[in-house]
């Protein structure tokens, strides 16, 4: 692994809580308030790339990738 994507990896991931969507998206003129784009749902979390996916795969059986 290169030194450039273990930073990536570092980066915070934004999801619903709900659904685990990484579809968040910012209502405009409202800085402090998102929202799932699937679900609707606003209780969102931030963590990184590897602890949603082992989350996804807790909460599907498999990985986002297979799902879709």
């Amino acid at each position: 692994m290169s030194k450039g994507s273990e930073s990536y990896n570092d980066d915070p991931v934004y999801y619903c809580k709900r659904c685990l969507s990484l579809g968040i998206r910012q209502v405009p003129l409202m800085k402090n308030l998102d929202y799932c784009e699937d679900c609707g749902a606003v209780d969102i979390g931030v963590t990184d790339i590897e602890e949603w996916q082992k989350m996804y795969r807790k909460k599907f059986g498999c990985n986002y990738i297979e799902r879709k």
